[in-house]
């Protein structure tokens, strides 16, 4: 966010964030990128684990496949987590996106303020001071725009 831009924003009652879209979205592919590593994992347990049971007698060797094919056991919570890691890798490139739909609408919502201040001050001797008095209502207007966008991207997330 340029200077002048989170100056307004402080204004505002905002802070901005240090948030970047792009590492955001890079996180987003490498984790989804390494979803097929923990599939990998998955399979590989899976036929080390049933070459145990198959090459061994033994209530310990019955015990240890049901516990493996449990709703709750490795073999559930790692297809599970293919899973999980697809949708963060997701909700990670989703992020991305909202950060930058945000950073941009916040900047021209700012922008036509600065621009309204601008004209308003250089008006102000022409007016006898009447044009200022425009401001404060812009800058309502403007908050109550972002705060609604922010809402906006929030309400996405969730």
């Amino acid at each position: 966010m340029p200077g002048w831009a989170a100056t307004l924003l402080e204004g505002l009652g905002y802070w901005w964030t240090q948030a970047d879209e792009d590492l955001l979205a890079q996180a987003g592919v490498l984790v989804a990128a390494a979803e097929p590593l923990l599939d990998a994992v998955r399979d590989l347990a899976g036929a080390s684990s049933a070459q145990v049971w198959t090459d061994n007698v033994g209530q310990e060797f019955d015990t240890f496949r049901t516990a493996w094919a449990h709703e709750d056991g490795p073999q559930a919570v790692l297809s599970d987590a293919t899973s999980g890691m697809l949708a963060v890798g997701g909700g990670l490139y989703v992020s991305a996106a909202l950060v930058l739909f945000l950073k941009t609408t916040v900047l021209v919502q700012l922008s036509a303020l600065a621009t309204a201040i601008l004209q308003a001050t250089a008006l102000a001797g022409a007016t006898m001071g009447t044009s200022l008095l425009q401001i404060p209502v812009l800058k309502e207007i403007t908050g109550r725009l972002i705060g609604l966008l922010i809402n906006l991207a929030v309400g996405i997330l969730l």
